[in-house]
């Protein structure tokens, strides 16, 4: 296993957990100081408005009631234990982490801290990104139900990693994106030292990225070198993301409603970007006063995202153009309809599963909007109009100079 992401040393493993505990209290303005007795002391030490915290911190496989509820209590008790040997008086706090913890466990943690040991605040976080505290104020340090919570993931039994989920895919493009040029992927380029670093760069939790680190440098494709993360075995890696990505997508065939220009759909979608005022890969909260929800992103995809990006091979195949979520509205801005396509489908409209990987990475030529070339390569590979070559072709000019060439692998 690459150094440095959950070895087997519980030393090491308990250094990993410290590190996402220092960033949610970080994130709300707290200061973390290191504890002057790593042997005896606590996990951490913390202060915040002029008061003092003491945390313990446990991790279990399982975000089971049965698993959790003697962890927290254990925490509990050495950490009431040592806020009563310090002369400063301060608040300990219990805290249990877990890849996922369903609330309804959540719940049960702290109510059992309340009915036992009301003199300490308690924390459950998971890896989805998941937290919630109860007791001393320490509330405000509650999330916000996260978008992508599987809320019907069960309880029972160990959960299985999704290697290359939304947002974990979004993370290989941004550690991938110093290889590959600009005009190819629109990703944040930079060096990274640890999960924090990547969450930051990557716009997306602590948890998330650390999540990522885990799982990445379990399945041997990711080490920590002198200059921060980076990614090795890349054409395993590759192959397996490739494998990954052949899913069947939802698509919507459509025509348009006025025939025009050669170019009608390259240039409704410019207006289409042009009127949003941003690119399509930024996230957005609304988009105009009034407006009960933002317009969907979109972009050119695979055949047609290739030929925008310089490297057209198949032609005389009807457009595919990424959205978010099916709009009428929207539809009609680009000048399509589901109308009329018993006969003749003019384009087909992709509703992505890795929306966050789809439209973050998503680059403008000429003010159209395109996947990027990663996404291109991924979704062409099966496609039977000569998807395959149109592959190979990224692969040869772009990937494979890129990303192998420069391995020591």
């Amino acid at each position: 296993m690459p150094a440095g992401f959950f070895p087997s040393d519980p030393r090491d493993k308990q250094a990993e957990l410290k590190s996402l505990v220092v960033e949610v209290f970080r994130e709300r303005g707290w200061k973390v100081l290191d504890p002057r007795n790593q042997n005896e002391g606590p996990d951490l030490v913390a202060e915040h408005a002029g008061r003092k915290y003491i945390v313990e911190i446990k991790r279990s496989s399982e975000g089971r009631r049965d698993r959790m509820i003697p962890l927290v209590a254990q925490a509990i008790l050495q950490v009431r234990n040592l806020a009563q040997h310090d002369p400063g008086h301060p608040i300990g706090v219990a805290i249990v982490v877990a890849d996922y913890i369903p609330e309804s466990v959540a719940e049960h943690i702290k109510d059992f801290a309340r009915e036992h040991a009301p003199d300490i605040a308690v924390g459950v976080l998971d890896a989805q990104g998941f937290r919630t505290f109860a007791g001393h104020g320490m509330e405000r340090l509650n999330s916000e139900e996260p978008k992508g919570r599987n809320l019907h993931l069960p309880s029972r039994g160990p959960i299985s990693p999704q290697l290359f989920s939304d947002l974990n895919q979004w993370m290989l493009k941004v550690l991938l994106a110093p290889s590959i040029p600009e005009s190819y992927l629109e990703a944040p380029r930079g060096r990274y030292q640890g999960a924090s670093q990547l969450a930051h760069a990557a716009g997306v939790s602590v948890m998330s990225a650390f999540r990522f680190v885990e799982q990445f440098a379990k399945e041997g494709f990711l080490e920590q070198g002198h200059d921060g993360l980076h990614l090795v075995r890349k054409k395993a890696l590759m192959d397996r993301w490739s494998a990954a990505n052949q899913k069947s997508v939802p698509e919507i065939a459509v025509r348009f409603i006025l025939h025009g220009a050669k170019n009608a759909l390259q240039e409704a979608l410019r207006s289409y970007v042009s009127a949003e005022g941003r690119l399509p890969s930024k996230s957005r909260k609304s988009n105009k006063v009034g407006s009960s929800a933002p317009r969907p992103r979109a972009c050119l995809g695979l055949f047609a995202a290739a030929e925008a990006l310089g490297f057209g091979f198949v032609h005389g195949v009807p457009s595919y153009v990424y959205m978010e979520r099916a709009q009428q509205d929207a539809l009609e801005r680009l000048g399509l309809s589901v109308n009329g396509v018993e006969q003749h489908a003019d384009v087909y409209i992709r509703i992505p599963r890795n929306r966050e990987s789809v439209f973050r990475g998503v680059v403008l030529n000429d003010g159209v909007p395109a996947s990027d070339i990663l996404q291109v390569w991924l979704d062409v590979a099966q496609h039977p109009s000569r998807g395959r070559e149109q592959a190979d072709l990224i692969w040869r000019k772009v990937l494979a100079p890129a990303l192998i060439d420069k391995d020591a692998e």
